[in-house]
């Protein structure tokens, strides 16, 4: 029998992390006395504002597959929309299952060469996103802290140190992706030094082809970026646009707390709550973040939910921010492999 190789068992390992997480979360929640109370809060809740909340995370995807349609534009790139929608959520898929979400862009880049745009230019568009993503995490963050400063101090305290490494951690990937976009040569020589030891590892069997392929992809991503660096209006709108999608997502922990019949809490409190737990929990190296994502919820709204709605809270958070993601992002990737199928056979039958 055939060993499974190495990326197929680190996405076994990381489907086993977030299904223990899983385990986790319903053993807290229904192993105990309070068990009966945990079940009966989620069937009252309000099945409108937990729709809405899927509807806000549809939104968060749907204005990322903008921004990177505007950037294939702005390049005289054509593709549908609609493919592009479908590649964001199959990169948010992988992303989710990969620790520190590394994942997702590959996926992407390779989903995008499937339909013809090329590979430089395709990097470019994510590294440009991911920019002004992180950007607009770090300066949105900053702002929500500062207008709610006395509520941030009541409902995180203590915790305030994972909100400070979070910063640190994402203004590091924010000058390392300026650095890669700025200077093009340090892509190459990193490409280069991977080829060298693909050959030594005896991975790679033509590095003269992937060499020649690599120089072409750098091509065309610094000249991509040197076209939007031109348009620098162009960067604000995407930035802009980053800054509606995490207010989009963020959301979400809102449309729980009015879900349980809550009131008296500002929607603006509780979207800076989970602006600052999505920074906290972005250094975590789990695959969707697991485990942080859970805890930070738990200390940053143990203030915000009354105690017997604080695991029904965070069950139904959790659930839409991430685990109806996963069901979604993983019909993406059913179907992307559905197609890979069809175009195969239609390229055997033209060959016949």
């Amino acid at each position: 029998m055939k060993k499974p190789d190495r990326h197929t068992r680190s996405m076994i390992l990381n489907a086993l992390v977030i299904l223990a997480t899983v385990l986790v979360l319903v053993f807290l929640a229904f192993g105990s006395s309070d068990a009966g109370r945990v079940w009966s809060a989620m069937l009252e809740a309000d099945g409108r504002w937990l729709l809405l909340g899927l509807a806000v995370w549809f939104a968060n995807m749907a204005v990322e597959a903008v921004a990177i349609q505007c950037f294939f534009r702005w390049q005289r790139m054509r593709i549908r929309f609609f493919s592009t929608l479908h590649i964001t959520l199959l990169g948010m898929f992988y992303s989710s299952v990969t620790p520190a979400a590394t994942g997702g862009q590959p996926m992407q880049v390779v989903a995008f060469r499937k339909r013809e745009i090329p590979v430089g230019v395709s990097s470019s568009a994510l590294a440009t996103k991911l920019f002004c993503s992180q950007f607009a995490l770090l300066a949105g963050g900053v702002f929500l802290w500062l207008t709610h400063q006395e509520a941030v101090l009541r409902c995180v305290g203590d915790a305030r140190w994972v909100v400070f490494v979070g910063f640190a951690v994402n203004a590091v990937v924010v000058l390392v992706v300026l650095l890669l976009t700025v200077k093009p040569g340090i892509v190459q020589s990193l490409l280069r030094f991977l080829l060298k030891a693909g050959v030594k590892l005896r991975l790679v069997r033509n590095p003269e082809h992937l060499a020649s392929r690599a120089d072409a992809a750098v091509a065309d991503f610094s000249a991509s970026v040197d076209m939007l660096l031109h348009h620098p209006l162009r960067i604000l709108f995407m930035v802009l646009l980053s800054l509606l999608q995490y207010a989009l997502l963020c959301s979400a922990s809102y449309c729980v707390y009015r879900s349980l019949h809550l009131v008296g809490e500002s929607s603006s409190l509780l979207m800076t709550l989970q602006w600052l737990l999505f920074i906290g929990a972005s250094f975590t190296p789990l695959p969707g973040a697991s485990g942080a994502q859970e805890g930070g919820f738990y200390l940053f709204y143990q203030s915000i939910f009354p105690p017997a709605l604080q695991m029904p809270a965070l069950l139904l958070w959790r659930a839409i921010t991430f685990y109806a993601a996963l069901l979604i992002g993983f019909g993406a990737v059913v179907w992307e492999s559905l197609r890979s199928i069809r175009r195969s056979r239609c390229s055997e039958k033209n060959v016949a």
